[in-house]
């Protein structure tokens, strides 16, 4: 018990959010990723889920909170106000579903409108295994990507291809993400700092 909130203590906490329509395969991603278990049919998930995984990263260690949408368009709403509290995004489609790869410019709006155009996020492609029926070309998939400054992975919840390769590239963009803001959040605090003792000055030699 000790052992298990000490490791938690040591963690840096991440919270990562997937998005997309209803079958494209998040919840699967997810106990994939965390379990590393696959199953064919999963119920659909209502409203928000979550699952988490401790990994370690250049010796440091991060438990990674992933957490489950719904696609249903009545829970949209809650989908977008959990956004933001989500440190990166996920966006995943089906590729033998023209649908749910037409949707992902329109949840791309919602996050960039939400949290600024260079929030990680990265565009998964899902079920590869099935690649004989596929109704996206990879040239689309990586097409959309550029286009949105993401980057762009397609995986297969069944075999595993680039599950773990895709997360870990997403965290990695989290890491210098946070590291940039802080550098500009201390940049700022700084520029005030010196504003203000510079106003003190002032008041003492006039």
């Amino acid at each position: 018990m000790n052992q298990s909130y000490n490791e938690d203590l040591d963690c840096e906490k991440m919270n990562i959010m997937t998005l997309g329509n209803g079958a494209v395969g998040k919840t699967s991603f997810i106990i994939k990723y965390t379990e590393n278990a696959y199953q064919e049919v999963y119920l659909s998930t209502i409203g928000i889920d979550f699952k988490c995984k401790i990994i370690k990263i250049d010796d440091k260690k991060y438990k990674i909170y992933l957490y489950d949408t719904t696609g249903q368009e009545r829970f949209r709403a809650l989908t977008l106000n959990i956004i933001k509290n989500a440190q990166a995004i996920i966006l995943m489609y089906d590729i033998t579903n023209t649908s749910s790869f037409e949707s992902i410019p329109g949840w791309i709006k919602s996050v960039k409108e939400s949290k600024g155009e260079d929030f990680p996020m990265i565009l998964l492609g899902n079920k590869l295994d099935k690649n004989e029926v596929r109704q996206i070309n990879k040239e689309d998939g990586e097409h959309l990507a550029k286009e949105n400054g993401i980057d762009f992975f397609e995986i297969s919840n069944k075999d595993g291809t680039n599950i773990n390769e895709s997360v870990t590239t997403l965290i990695n963009k989290i890491i210098k993400y946070n590291e940039k803001h802080q550098k500009e959040f201390n940049a700022n605090d700084t520029s005030v700092l010196t504003n203000q003792s510079f106003m003190k000055k002032k008041k003492k030699c006039c």
